[in-house]
This record gives structure tokens, C-alpha cells and sequence, in this order.
């Protein structure tokens, strides 16, 4: 499993909430609220589809990180899926 997917799994399985915007360039992030109450974001093209997802920034209490990882087009659909039950 690649970290990308890594950090979708986590994402998709403990998830408690979460919300969708657009990004400075047209595109969606998605953001993901852990159990523990981190925050994990992902971020695609605007005419992109699940194989073109990217984890992102993780926001904690304690800090965050800076991810850049790919996420595979089947963890991909998990978060379409998300994305559009609202709307995007």
C-alpha cells in the first residue's frame, strides 16, 4: 500500500465528518476529520477523477505535516465518493 493510500484508508475508515472547497486553482480539497480530531486533506483537479487524488496537509493540536502523496485510483473513488455527496 502506497502512503497515499495509507493516509486515505485512515482517513476513510476513522473518519467522523467532513467538508469540501474549492482550491486557489479551481480544483477540490477535501478535508477529513480524524477520531483523534487531526484533520487529513486531499486535493484534485477540478476535471479531475479518482486516480487523480493527493493527500495533503495534516493538521493536529500537536502540529501537522506537509504530505504530497498520490493516492490510487481505487482509494481515489472513496473520496469521489465524498466529494460528490456534496455537491462538487
Amino acid at each position: 500500500m502506497t502512503p497515499g493510500d495509507a493516509l486515505t484508508q485512515e482517513a476513510l475508515t476513522t473518519g467522523t465528518a467532513f467538508s469540501i472547497a474549492p482550491t486557489g486553482s479551481g480544483g477540490l480539497r477535501l478535508a477529513i476529520r480524524l477520531e483523534a480530531g487531526d484533520v487529513q486533506h486531499f486535493e484534485r483537479p477540478a476535471s479531475g477523477s479518482g486516480a487523480d487524488w493527493t493527500a495533503t496537509d495534516l493538521e493536529g493540536a500537536g502540529g501537522g505535516c506537509a504530505f504530497n502523496e498520490p493516492v490510487t485510483a481505487p482509494w481515489g473513488q472513496g473520496l469521489e465518493l465524498l466529494a460528490a455527496g456534496r455537491g462538487a
